[in-house]
């Protein structure tokens, strides 16, 4: 089981960007978790986050993960199988792609 990414190359993001919502309980749960993290906050570019392997802190679904330093992946087509609306918990050594902030889609690997 995957318990942090690394990220491996970037290319702009021209698709849309809507996500998976949590309710208002997941939301608290998620933002105590992300707010526990002392980790300095990473700026959202290429230049930042290439090789890095950055520790998965909290998930939404599996396929919305908050890592360490304040970044958001979604992983907008998730490899693992899960059901009911969830992915499937990435494995070690997956290679997706996933949306990284606003602006970017990135080549992880879960490590």
């Amino acid at each position: 089981m995957a318990t942090s990414v690394k990220f491996l190359n970037f290319r702009p993001c021209t698709f849309g960007n809507l996500r998976p919502a949590p309710n208002a309980t997941e939301s608290e749960a998620i933002h105590a978790a992300v707010m526990a993290d002392t980790t300095p906050r990473i700026p959202i570019t290429p230049n930042d986050l290439q090789d890095k392997n950055l520790m998965i802190i909290v998930s939404y679904r599996s396929s919305l993960l908050w890592l360490e330093g304040g970044v958001v992946i979604y992983r907008h087509d998730p490899k693992t199988e899960g059901g009911a609306g969830y992915a499937g918990w990435p494995t070690k050594d997956l290679v997706e792609e996933v949306t990284v902030g606003d602006k970017w889609i990135a080549e992880v690997e879960f490590v």
